[in-house]
């Protein structure tokens, strides 16, 4: 009986370090800044398509760019703005206007609507999942380190 549990212990720790293991080899690799201004620079120049109407989510990366969903999670799309919206951060809903036939694409007037102002379109790439996962990562990462730089910077200007 004893032996039993010793070996149902020992395959449940070989289990976790499998998975472990595993869930080490799935984590992109994080980005550097040069690597990530190369990135944006490649997805930047995008002429993808989504169809308005799948639209099912999105993540912001800085106050120019985010990744929508379409369909679901699983298909990602790099979204480049014309230009910067500080709202971008803080909004709660995206309008979504297509010009023609339901395909919103970075030409023909497309755009997306953020707090009630009107933004076109400069780029729309397909992405990866590993990709989609480096660019948020990169841009949690750049937040954190804007958070901490302002927290330093109130702390010193408390002292003085």
């Amino acid at each position: 009986m004893k032996t039993h549990i010793a070996s149902y212990l020992i395959g449940f720790g070989l289990l976790a370090a499998g998975l472990t293991a595993i869930a080490e080899e799935i984590k992109p690799d994080p980005l550097s800044v040069q690597a990530y201004q190369k990135l944006i620079s490649q997805l930047s120049k995008g002429d993808d398509c989504v169809f308005s109407r799948t639209v099912n989510g999105w993540t912001i990366i800085d106050e120019q760019s985010l990744i929508l969903y379409a369909p679901s999670r699983s298909r990602p799309y790099y979204v480049r703005l014309n230009m910067q919206s500080f709202g971008l951060k803080y909004t709660h809903a995206i309008g979504v206007y297509s010009q023609f036939d339901n395909r919103f694409c970075p030409y023909g007037g497309n755009a997306l609507f953020i707090d009630g102002d009107r933004f076109t379109i400069a780029a729309i790439t397909k992405l990866d999942s590993d990709t989609a996962k480096q660019l948020i990562a990169y841009s949690k990462k750049k937040k954190a380190g804007k958070e901490n730089t302002e927290k330093e910077n109130t702390e010193k200007g408390e002292k003085t």
